[in-house]
């Protein structure tokens, strides 16, 4: 009894259920015997896959380009970093379109999803999310604070392909609008903000010219040109003031000569002309004190007001600068936008790759089903083959008898097959049956609407 192996021999539990794959023919012969499940699980994950595939919404992806072409002209109104100021206005752009607002116009100008039970706010949610506007920049550039882009792609995608196709080309045109605009906006700001400041220092400059004549008047000793002549009044003075002293000594010394009544007249009238000299002398005096301080403030007044012309004069070239922006915008001789190319109505989706969805799924499924094979052998060990038996016992066998089934145990083998080939047969029907139901499904909607149509014509 030895000598002979009898196919489907219980392993002891005791022995190594692992002997059973210790080799490649093993794992081969435990797939053989395990074909009609793997093939079963195999068909439905495919049909599964299938239809998970053919359910998932289609994405149609439209794109627009629009060129960004540089100003013939310098227009030095603005800082001379021309890459930044383009990235800058290029961002505003985007900004203002993605903005609530803006979204909202667009769903409601378009109609956007207006079969879905959406709240306003997902609508918005949802555009914003399907469309993407990107500049396009020179790789070699990239690296570059200053780089100046070339163009910039608007890419959408939605649902329904005339839908993605029409977005694109109404964000293309807003594009363009909002960069004209722009720039028509900011050359009028910057040459009224010019005029404005011109206005503002001419008007400081009137007033400022105006307190240093005040100044030079109410000054006019102290100032620095009159100063030497109030150096050579003051000399003047004291030598008037010594001569004065010296006839008021000469009267006195010779009283004796002269009647009282004459000699006292005489010299209140010197000592009258004394005081006033000194008088004189002790102002000229004052305003040579002062005279410093005096040149001090008309310095610092004068200061300000060159100050004040200097900004003037820089004001001025910029002012007609901006003119010359501003007449640069209206003739278009700026930075402009062209359309380079308008968004087409996308002909095949983009995602989801049913294809790929369609594999993945399969190859999954294959792999559960030989799965499921190796678990179901390793839950009932059996020695199957003389190499197992001469592994596990240490017998060599004489002769093998093979394992004859009989109908009624190959029965489920032949019931996983047809369930198998079915399963095949479904899944290559497939997209012939989805056609069918979306030419009936269409059909009824045309008869629908046609008799919605004629019924409303029927109350007109």
């Amino acid at each position: 009894m030895q000598a002979m192996l009898l196919c489907g021999l219980p392993y002891d539990r005791g022995l190594n259920t692992m002997g059973q794959f210790s080799n490649l023919d093993d794992m081969i012969g435990v797939l053989k015997r395990r074909l009609a499940l793997i093939a079963g699980v195999t068909m439905i994950g495919a049909a599964i896959s299938l239809f998970y595939a053919s359910s998932l919404p289609r994405v149609y992806e439209a794109t627009a380009l629009i060129q960004i072409e540089l100003p013939y002209i310098s227009d030095t109104t603005t800082s001379t970093s021309y890459g930044p100021r383009a990235k800058n206005r290029l961002n505003l752009i985007k900004q203002q379109l993605m903005a609530r607002g803006a979204l909202e116009g667009v769903v409601s100008e378009l109609g956007l999803f207006d079969d879905t039970h959406m709240s306003d706010f997902e609508k918005m949610d949802a555009l914003r999310q399907s469309v993407s506007i990107d500049q396009i920049i020179d790789p070699a550039d990239t690296w570059r604070p200053d780089a100046v882009p070339s163009g910039l792609l608007i890419t959408v995608r939605l649902g329904d392909p005339e839908a993605a196709a029409l977005v694109a080309n109404t964000f293309l045109e807003r594009i363009l609008m909002q960069s004209q605009e722009r720039q028509q906006q900011q050359a009028s700001e910057a040459l009224s903000f010019f005029e404005s400041e011109a206005a503002r220092i001419e008007n400081k400059i009137n007033a400022l010219e105006a307190e240093i004549a005040d100044f030079k008047r109410t000054n006019v000793d102290k100032m620095p040109e009159g100063v030497a002549s109030l150096r050579t009044q003051l000399a003047g003075l004291k030598q008037t003031e010594l001569e004065i002293d010296r006839q008021i000594i000469g009267l006195k010394a010779n009283a004796n000569r002269v009647r009282e009544d004459v000699l006292n007249r005489q010299v209140k009238e010197l000592e009258e002309q004394l005081a006033l000299v000194e008088q004189r002398i002790a102002d000229a005096e004052t305003a040579l004190a002062e005279a410093p301080q005096v040149e001090r403030e008309f310095s610092r007044l004068m200061r300000e007001l060159d100050q004040l012309q200097e900004q003037l004069s820089v004001i001025t070239r910029r002012r007609a600068e901006a003119e010359m922006g501003q007449m640069l915008t209206s003739n278009q001789q700026t930075e402009r936008f062209e359309i380079l190319e308008a968004a087409l109505v996308p002909q095949y989706p983009v995602a989801p790759s049913r294809k790929k969805v369609t594999v993945a799924g399969t190859a999954l499924a294959l792999l559960i089903g030989a799965g499921l094979a190796i678990l179901l052998e390793m839950l009932n060990p059996a020695i199957r083959t003389s190499g197992q038996l001469e592994r596990e016992l240490g017998v060599v066998p004489i002769v093998t008898i093979p394992n004859l089934d009989s109908k009624n145990r190959a029965r489920p083998g032949k019931w996983a097959w047809i369930l198998a080939l079915g399963t095949g047969i479904a899944i290559a029907a497939w997209p012939f049956i989805r056609r069918m139901v979306e030419v009936v499904a269409n059909s009824v909607k045309s008869v629908i609407l046609t008799g919605r149509k004629r019924l409303v014509r029927g109350q007109a």
